[in-house]
C-alpha cells in the first residue's frame, strides 16, 4: 500500500491514498471525513446527513450516488443542505467522482487543491457559499470539466490564462465574486463553451476580440465590473447568444444597428448604465420573443425607429415584441409620444421611459393614475407593475 502524505491549510497532516488502493471503502472514509467538518444551521434538530451511517454503504447514503456496480462514488449531491464548516482535503480520495455538487449552502474556507485530483469531474458546482481565497492552483487538471460554478462566493483571484487548457468546459460562472484582473482571451480556445457569467466582480481591460470565436455561446454576462473600450463588432455576430448584459462597466461607442437581426435569438439586451452613443437600434423589433431590453443611462439620442427609417417617435411596430416583461429606456434623448401598441404586450411588467423628451398624453391602454408609478387598470396590459414616465 502507498500513501501520501499532504497537508492542509492549517498545516494539519492528513493522508491521500494512491490511486491504486482507492475503493469504495476510501470514498466512504472520504465521506465521513466531509460530514465531519460539516453541521447543519437549519432548525431541524436531525443532520441532514444522518443517513450516512458506518454501517451501511454510501451508495444508501443521502446525497451520494454510485456506479451501477456500488464499487465507486461517482456523484455528490448536498446542495441547498443548510451546510455549514470547511470542505475535507479528503475530498480527493473520491477519484471517480464525476459530478460535486455544494451549492446553495454556507460552507467556508479555502477550496481545497486535493479538489483538482477528481480527474473525471464533469460537473463542480459550489456556488453561493462563503468560500475564500483563490482559485484552486491546478484547476486545470480537470480535463474532463463541463461546469464549473463557483458564483456568489468570495473568491480573490485572477481568472487563469491557462483555463483554455478545458477544452470541454460548457459553463463558466464565477460572477459575485471579487475576481480582479483582465479577461484571459485565451477562453476564446474552449470552442464548446456556451455560459459565460463574470458579473459583479472587479475585472478591467476590454472585452477580448478572441470571445467571436466561441459560436456555440448562449449567454455573455460581464454586469458590474470595471470594463471598458468598445464592444467587439466579433461579438454582435454570436447569433447563438440569448442573454447579452453588458450593464454597469464603462463600454462606450454606437450599438450596431443592425443587431437584432444578427441576434435573432436574444432574450435579454441589457446594455444600461454605461456611454454608449448614437441611435438606439431600430431592429430590436425584430426580437419578437425578447423579455428584457435595458438601455437606460446611456448617451444614446433620437428615437426607437421603425424597420430601417428614423420618424421621431417610438414606432408602433414595438407592439410585436409580444414576449417582453421589461422595457428600459430611461435617461437618454427619446422624444415623440408613447404608442397605444405597447398596450398590446401583455407580458410587459415594468416600463421606464422617464429622462427622456417624451411628450404627449398616457395612452388609455397603460392604465390612469396621478401618480409617476403607474398600475395598468384597463384594457391590454394586465400584468404591469411599474411605469415610470417623468
Amino acid at each position: 500500500m502507498i500513501l501520501i502524505l499532504n497537508f492542509d491549510f492549517n498545516n494539519h497532516l492528513f493522508v491521500v491514498s494512491s490511486s491504486t488502493t482507492l475503493s469504495i471503502t476510501t470514498d466512504k472514509e472520504a465521506l465521513n471525513s466531509l460530514k465531519s467538518q460539516l453541521s447543519n444551521n437549519e432548525t431541524s434538530s436531525s443532520h441532514p446527513l444522518s443517513s450516512w451511517s458506518h454501517n451501511s454503504s454510501p451508495c444508501n447514503w443521502t446525497g451520494v450516488l454510485c456506479d451501477k456496480h456500488n464499487q465507486r462514488v461517482t456523484g455528490l449531491d448536498l446542495s441547498g443542505f443548510g451546510l455549514s464548516g470547511n470542505l475535507s482535503p479528503y475530498i480527493g480520495n473520491m477519484s471517480s467522482l464525476q459530478s460535486l455538487q455544494l451549492q446553495d449552502n454556507q460552507i467556508t474556507g479555502f477550496i481545497p487543491n486535493q479538489i483538482t485530483k477528481l480527474y473525471s469531474l464533469r460537473v463542480l458546482n459550489m456556488s453561493s457559499n462563503r468560500f475564500e481565497g483563490v482559485l484552486p492552483s491546478n484547476l486545470t487538471n480537470l480535463n474532463e470539466l463541463q461546469v464549473l460554478d463557483l458564483s456568489s462566493n468570495k473568491i480573490v483571484s485572477r481568472i487563469p490564462e491557462d483555463i483554455s487548457s478545458l477544452k470541454k468546459l460548457q459553463t463558466l460562472k464565477l460572477g459575485r465574486n471579487s475576481l480582479y484582473g483582465t479577461i484571459p482571451a485565451t477562453l476564446g480556445n474552449i470552442s464548446s463553451l456556451k455560459n459565460i457569467s463574470f458579473g459583479t466582480n472587479f475585472l478591467r481591460g476590454w472585452i477580448p476580440i478572441d470571445l467571436g470565436r466561441l459560436h456555440n455561446l448562449i449567454e455573455l454576462d460581464l454586469t458590474l465590473n470595471n470594463l471598458t473600450g468598445t464592444v467587439p463588432s466579433v461579438v454582435y455576430n454570436l447569433s447563438s447568444l440569448v442573454n447579452l448584459a453588458l450593464a454597469a462597466n464603462s463600454f462606450w461607442g454606437e450599438i450596431p444597428y443592425d443587431v437584432g437581426h444578427k441576434l435573432p435569438k436574444l432574450l435579454v439586451f441589457n446594455f444600461c448604465f454605461n456611454k454608449f452613443t448614437g441611435r438606439i437600434p431600430g431592429s430590436l423589433h425584430n426580437l419578437t420573443n425578447i423579455r428584457v431590453i435595458r438601455m437606460a443611462y446611456n448617451r444614446l439620442e433620437g428615437t426607437v425607429p421603425p424597420g430601417n427609417s428614423f420618424n421621431g417617435s417610438i414606432p408602433s411596430s414595438i407592439g410585436r415584441l409580444s414576449g417582453l416583461k421589461l422595457l428600459n429606456l430611461s435617461r437618454n434623448s427619446i422624444s415623440g409620444e408613447v404608442p397605444k401598441e405597447l398596450g398590446q404586450l401583455e407580458e410587459l411588467q415594468e416600463l421606464y421611459l422617464d429622462g427622456n423628451k417624451i411628450s404627449g398624453s398616457i395612452p388609455y391602454s397603460l392604465g390612469n393614475s396621478s401618480n409617476s408609478v403607474w398600475t395598468a387598470k384597463a384594457t391590454g396590459i394586465t400584468k404591469i407593475s411599474h411605469l415610470l414616465i417623468t
